[in-house]
């Protein structure tokens, strides 16, 4: 018979609160409210160990680092024994290794691991064994990704899916004359000032370069524009970009503010949104992915580079402009064409959040989700379906 609500242990040894630990908990959320019995297992007192309590989410502290492995891999297992789950989902680097094994050897019905970041996992035995032995299922953030670990691990299509961020709407946006005074008022210039904004940390090298020399050629032509990066880098990269606005004569015109709590009022104060590059070794990957799509979601015209790790969500001259990496010349064509275009970029805006709508948000995510689990439990139904 099939099982209309399930028994959910989810594990994370992340102990901040990004974007990561957001649509971790945005799940819970989705669960819990559909009637599922959720239980977190991840740091004590961490940001989402006490939100997720404070929601009435069963809560259990380990701190999954790496030299208490064995004294973690007994709480676990003990826990998991106790419980009883019908599925275990991970989530972290650490806590993975030891929920998988622990969940294998207890013959947890049901396994899933989730690559949330887009670093590169080493081929080694062990993380061959993780990937086909100890999980049933891989869930990623990225097409790139998810055709990674197939062609590294050999894996079948059914056993790795490309899974939707799980954005949450907000009821209402900020109105977006009002949004960009607010931000105006922040940086201390006049109300009617409009902006170019980037989402992430502030990177070295080409993708900085390449962002600020656009800007100069845009700011020539069209000077009552500003660019704006939001973001959380370290002093030296701030530093350095600040350097080379100086260098380029933008030094007025560029701005740097801390990456707020609630991004769509900086979002929806932008005229457009630039992502300079994206790429597999990027800290903030999963941040800068999930500004664009934010950005499309809130009727912001994006712009974003022409790589593998952005065209499922990217697409030219549909759900915005695709610029060729480290050419600033074709970025500033780019954000020009996009300001000047109205109707066209009209257009591209309205697909691009119907896109998002439909492939990304919390319901989206939760539905897909739930017919896996459907799935795995039909596949376990058969005779031949061997666990």
């Amino acid at each position: 018979m099939m099982r209309t609500f399930y028994k959910i242990l989810h594990t994370t040894c992340e102990t901040r609160w990004g974007i990561i630990e957001k649509r971790i908990y945005n799940e819970l959320s989705w669960m819990k409210e559909k009637g599922h019995n959720l239980i977190l297992v991840c740091p004590k007192d961490s940001p989402l160990f006490l939100k997720a309590k404070e929601n009435g989410i069963k809560v259990y502290g380990i701190d999954f680092k790496p030299f208490s492995i064995f004294r973690n891999y007994n709480l676990l297992k003990n826990f998991l024994y106790n419980e009883k789950p019908d599925i275990i989902h991970t989530h972290g680097k650490y806590d993975t290794q030891i929920a998988l094994y622990s969940a294998k050897k207890l013959q947890i019905p049901l396994r899933i691991l989730s690559f949330h970041n887009n670093y590169r996992i080493r081929k080694t035995p062990w993380n061959r064994i993780i990937c086909k032995r100890f999980c049933h299922y891989i869930f990623t953030a990225s097409r790139y990704t998810t055709g990674y670990l197939q062609k590294l691990f050999k894996l079948k299509d059914m056993r790795a899916f490309t899974m939707a961020a799980g954005i949450i709407e907000p009821e209402t946006f900020p109105e977006k004359t009002e949004a960009r005074k607010m931000l105006a008022l922040e940086l201390g210039l006049d109300p009617e000032t409009k902006f170019i904004g980037v989402s992430g940390n502030p990177s070295k090298g080409k993708s900085l370069s390449t962002l600020l020399g656009a800007f100069q050629t845009v700011k020539a032509r069209l000077p009552g524009y500003h660019l704006v990066i939001s973001g959380q880098g370290t002093s030296e990269s701030v530093s350095m970009a600040k350097a080379l606005a100086m260098g380029l004569r933008i030094e007025n015109s560029t701005h740097f503010t801390s990456l707020e709590e609630d991004s769509w009022l900086f979002l929806r104060a932008l005229e457009c949104h630039v992502l300079p590059s994206l790429h597999i070794k990027d800290e903030d990957f999963v941040q800068k992915r999930q500004s664009l799509l934010c950005a499309m979601l809130c009727k912001t015209p994006v712009i974003g580079p022409g790589t593998d790790l952005a065209a499922d969500v990217l697409v030219h001259e549909k759900t915005g402009l695709v610029h060729e990496e480290f050419n600033p010349s074709d970025l500033s064509d780019k954000i020009i064409q996009t300001l000047q275009d109205e109707n066209s970029t009209m257009s591209r805006t309205k697909a691009a959040r119907d896109f998002v709508k439909k492939h990304h948000t919390m319901d989206t995510l939760g539905r897909d989700i739930i017919r896996i689990y459907s799935l795995h439990q039909i596949r376990r139904s058969r005779p031949s379906y061997q666990d």
